[in-house]
């Protein structure tokens, strides 16, 4: 292994830990936030608390979004459901896809800009050396890609900064991203939300 490669990895790991310990505590605030807010119970005074804040509140959340891609800190499909809880199905939907639309897209001019230096430093040393050979492969590097993003499972922010160390053009990079994640997201992000009613609504009746 060169020394370059070895620093690289020297450094990459803090920042993993670090971004998993984020995480840890995110979701644990996450879950302490739906229990104190009543949510279930009356999801009409959340989203009236987030109204309170007006534009900033939309706003600072597709920041959240944009940065939670770009540096992954929660699983995708958790800030998602917040998104949904707290604008509702339309605005949330909307915020959601925008944002982590941007965040791949940064993720992709980056890596293309950088190389895979940059590519590696979010992510664990295994998920690197599991999904990096997909960069030599051509046209089968972009059946992969949209396949990543419809189905469930992928890294798809590790996936995008993939594509950027490819011959995938920035159009098609934009095309398969717009045909395949809008509706698929949508799905994933209703049914944890449903799943959730149905466990809070379960667990009342004991």
């Amino acid at each position: 292994m060169s020394h370059l490669k070895k620093t690289l990895i020297n450094y990459q790991k803090p920042i993993v830990k670090i971004t998993t310990i984020a995480g840890i505590l995110l979701l644990i605030g996450f879950a302490l936030f739906i229990i104190e807010s009543g949510f279930f119970n009356n999801p009409d005074r959340v989203q009236s608390w987030v109204e309170g804040f007006g534009s900033i509140a939309p706003l600072a959340f597709l920041g959240l979004t944009f940065v939670q891609v770009v540096i992954p800190v929660l699983p995708g499909n958790v800030s998602t459901v917040v998104g949904v809880m707290l604008f509702g199905i339309g605005l949330g939907s909307i915020l959601n896809i925008v944002g982590i639309f941007l965040g791949s897209l940064a993720n992709f001019l980056l890596a293309r800009r950088f190389g895979r230096g940059f590519a590696s430093y979010f992510v664990k040393q295994e998920t690197y050396e599991k999904y990096i050979g997909w960069v030599n492969k051509g046209k089968r590097f972009e059946r992969f890609f949209w396949i990543s993003m419809i189905f469930p499972g992928f890294p798809d922010d590790f996936i995008c900064l993939i594509a950027g160390l490819t011959k995938l053009s920035l159009k098609k990079f934009i095309l398969y991203f717009w045909l395949c994640k809008p509706i698929t997201l949508f799905i994933y992000t209703l049914f944890p939300l449903y799943g959730m009613h149905f466990l809070y609504d379960a667990f009342q009746s004991f």
